[in-house]
């Protein structure tokens, strides 16, 4: 059996990689908001009240680039930030109404792309998905 050229594998890897970035794009476009700010939207509205530092842990996004993320939301009116009164340094977060909204049509653009991916995968195809990721991550977090 022949063996396969790593190099080609790595670069269909980052091919998929970049594929998913761009169709994760196309389907936030409508929303106006990129795939960090929708990410940032979806865990506000499941975890109301939370602080901008708790915020940044959960969603594993640098602080900085965190608070750059809200800002525009905030500005948008999507977002209420306000002072804890526990601790004076710390921001809350929740969404408005409007803020909820917006988040709904996130979490529908993510559900249709989610639905798609699904569809063209059958149990073997996930199962083995999975098995492959598995093995890549141990490879790149280890």
């Amino acid at each position: 059996m022949e063996q396969r050229d790593p190099h080609e594998l790595f670069d269909r890897l980052v091919h998929v990689f970049k594929t998913l970035r761009a169709a994760v794009a196309q389907a936030y476009a409508e929303t106006e908001v990129g795939s960090a700010q929708a990410k940032l939207l979806r865990h506000i509205g499941r975890h109301s009240r939370i602080s901008q530092a708790d915020l940044a842990r959960a969603t594993d996004t640098a602080p900085t680039l965190t608070g750059r993320a809200v800002e525009p939301l905030v500005e948008r009116g999507w977002i209420r930030r306000t002072r804890s009164d526990e601790d004076r340094r710390e921001y809350l977060l929740e969404l408005t109404p409007s803020g909820e909204r917006m988040r709904a049509k996130v979490e529908e653009a993510r559900e249709d792309l989610v639905q798609r991916l699904a569809a063209a995968m059958d149990d073997r195809d996930a199962d083995d998905f999975e098995r492959i990721a598995k093995k890549i991550l141990a490879v790149l977090e280890g």
